[in-house]
């Protein structure tokens, strides 16, 4: 589908004020379909114009006069004239907008590193053909996004020169064409401008409500968050439970075999002292529970190895104990044979018991 295809319903509806008596402006930009639609319209190129009136170099004359007065007006980081334009044409080999379809737009808005194109029409320039007509220039000016071929703005102007009573009578000149196309051109850019800022504010006000809109989801996130911290805390506070009995258990039975198994006391000793280190390493983790939270299933794991390992050594001290009280059976030469000493418990699998 041709550029000029894509707005001709908008374009003729512009151009509807082009006969009245006082300069016309129709313009109307577009909504935007992106976050940054126009926001992100920081570099322009401009087309040559398509010349439609009776006088031969009248869009040379507009081409001169749009692009300063575009720059002018700053509502683009820069603006590529015609001659650089013409350049990229011949590269791409384009020669009017007639055979710019979506995929040629799309390349010739790469070639020139740019995000918008203006393309513009001029309809009449000059005086009419009455003796005393005025001079009047109207023209149609569009801004294509080259990366989706979206109309971003449309505009039709319609400037006059005017009868002066001089003029009527012979006496004086009226307005020059050259002035009538500045004037048309000062007050299309101008809308131009005006439009593109405008929704650019729009834009940056779309953005702020997105930015607030995500504040109060990570807000909602965060709360939510706290629900399941609060959770695995339960789960930490019931896992310090289970570790304060185990200590307790062992400070018991290792009372109990103090004097008969002096090893034994040593290991209880030092898995209490493990198990403290143990506890130290619970109270980090309460500053650390967002980070260690895919951990808490293997730190139960443990205390539950941890507590069968003490059962284990419980088992085994009361072994021992019985082993030590039961009667020594008689020596062979009649002497009876010293008490057997207990082994010491192994290790807890993992070579630490403390949680």
């Amino acid at each position: 589908m041709i550029v000029w295809k894509k707005t001709v319903l908008l374009i003729a509806a512009l151009s509807v004020a082009a006969g009245c008596s006082r300069p016309v402006l129709i313009s109307s930009s577009q909504p935007s379909k992106s976050k940054d639609q126009y926001l992100r319209v920081k570099k322009v190129a401009v087309f040559p114009f398509e010349n439609y009136s009776d006088l031969k170099d009248a869009d040379k004359a507009i081409d001169a006069l749009l692009v300063p007065a575009l720059r002018d007006l700053e509502v683009f980081d820069a603006v590529e004239d015609t001659r650089f334009t013409r350049d990229i044409m011949k590269k791409l080999k384009i020669t009017s907008t007639d055979i710019l379809d979506k995929e040629l737009m799309k390349k010739f808005g790469d070639e020139m590193n740019v995000q918008a194109i203006v393309f513009g029409k001029i309809v009449s320039f000059g005086k009419g053909k009455e003796k005393d007509s005025s001079s009047q220039v109207t023209m149609d000016l569009s801004l294509f996004d080259p990366s989706t071929g979206a109309v971003l703005w449309a505009g039709n102007v319609s400037a006059y020169g005017g009868l002066t009573a001089g003029k009527v009578f012979g006496v004086t000149e009226g307005m020059l064409d050259i002035e009538v196309a500045r004037d048309a051109v000062k007050r299309i850019t101008r809308a131009m401008a005006s439009d593109i800022r405008d929704a650019r504010n729009r834009e940056r006000k779309g953005v702020i409500a997105g930015i607030r809109k995500e504040e109060e989801q990570e807000r909602a996130r965060l709360d939510k968050l706290k629900g399941e911290t609060g959770k695995i805390q339960a789960t930490i506070d019931k896992a310090k439970a289970e570790a304060q009995g185990i200590r307790e258990s062992a400070a018991k039975d290792a009372e109990k075999t103090r004097t008969d198994l002096e090893l034994q006391k040593a290991a209880f000793e030092t898995e209490k002292t493990r198990t403290q280190a143990a506890q130290q390493e619970i109270d980090q983790e309460k500053l650390k529970v967002e980070v260690e939270r895919k951990k808490v299933a293997e730190e139960l794991k443990r205390i539950e190895d941890e507590k069968r390992a003490l059962e284990e050594a419980r088992r085994k001290a009361e072994e021992a104990k019985k082993a030590a009280e039961s009667p020594a059976p008689a020596h062979p030469s009649g002497t009876p044979a010293a008490p057997a000493v207990p082994e010491p418990a192994p290790a807890p699998p993992g070579g630490k018991t403390g949680p």
